[in-house]
């Protein structure tokens, strides 16, 4: 069996949304909510408790924001790859297209990576502020 264009493109939507992957919408997001489904990402053996988004001061809750406003860009990004994904499937496969899509995944594969490196920030903002309250 073939997977289709929209086959393939809802096995990645469906990896996102275990991440709290949400279409683009009007609404401001919902940052206690959106931290529920990442906080599971910071627990460690030493940090067994992840604080809920309301439990945290003012500096680990703005690199909580951060990281998950990294992870909403790469969501639209991903949905730019998705619309110029259908487009080649619909149109055919032109050089303009195919240049089109590349810059986008391009766009979306570095904003991941930046997800990445929030990651990293948060980690070290628990690791000098969550991590310390819990010796103290």
């Amino acid at each position: 069996m073939f997977a289709s264009p929209q086959h393939l493109i809802d096995g990645e939507i469906a990896e996102l949304k275990r991440f709290g992957y949400t279409p683009l919408g009007d609404a401001t997001p919902d940052w206690p909510g959106m931290w529920q489904l990442l906080q599971g990402d910071f627990a460690t053996l030493q940090r067994v408790h992840v604080p809920a988004y309301a439990e945290m001061s003012p500096w680990p809750q703005e690199g909580a924001r951060i990281y998950m406003r990294r992870r909403l860009l790469a969501d639209r990004l991903f949905e730019e790859c998705q619309a110029l994904y259908h487009r080649l499937h619909a149109e055919g496969i032109n050089t303009e297209l195919v240049e089109a899509y590349t810059l986008a995944r391009d766009a979306y594969e570095e904003a991941v990576l930046d997800f990445g490196k929030a990651r990293e920030m948060l980690e070290d903002v628990f690791t000098r502020t969550v991590d310390l309250a819990a010796v103290s």
